[in-house]
């Protein structure tokens, strides 16, 4: 005879250790990738091949801006980015405290000045 009530235990217990794992990687992403109101840091969030991701790469290079990469197909810590910000596609631009999703121009502009940073796209490339 099957015991109903112990596999109800079982599972629950499955449940509830999977909800607590959930919940630290959770807080561990938004610890690690969240940027302070105060913070003067840029990062992207990027992969090699998408040619948004590229764009925002070589503008950056041009206007010199020291950032931090993440190839979210490559590495745990990108994936674990994307969670925290809460973001579907790429590039996502971390400037300070503003969240830029996408190759979105008037709002880089917007987010470097307010960092004192002069950000002037690149014309594309014929």
């Amino acid at each position: 005879m099957v015991n109903i009530n112990g596999i109800r235990r079982v599972a629950l217990l499955t449940l509830f250790i999977l909800v607590i794992i959930l919940f630290c990687l959770d807080r561990y992403a938004a610890y690690k990738h969240r940027q302070a109101g105060d913070s003067n840091a840029v990062v992207i969030y990027t992969t090699k091949r998408c040619p948004y991701s590229i764009k925002l790469r070589a503008d950056l290079k041009a206007n010199r801006i020291t950032h931090k990469e993440y190839d979210v197909e490559k590495g745990w810590e990108g994936f674990l980015g994307m969670w925290a910000l809460r973001a579907r596609g790429v590039p996502v631009s971390v400037v300070g405290p503003n969240v830029v999703y996408g190759y979105r121009v008037n709002e880089l502009v917007q987010a470097f000045d307010e960092l004192g940073l002069q950000f002037i796209p690149q014309p594309l490339n014929p």
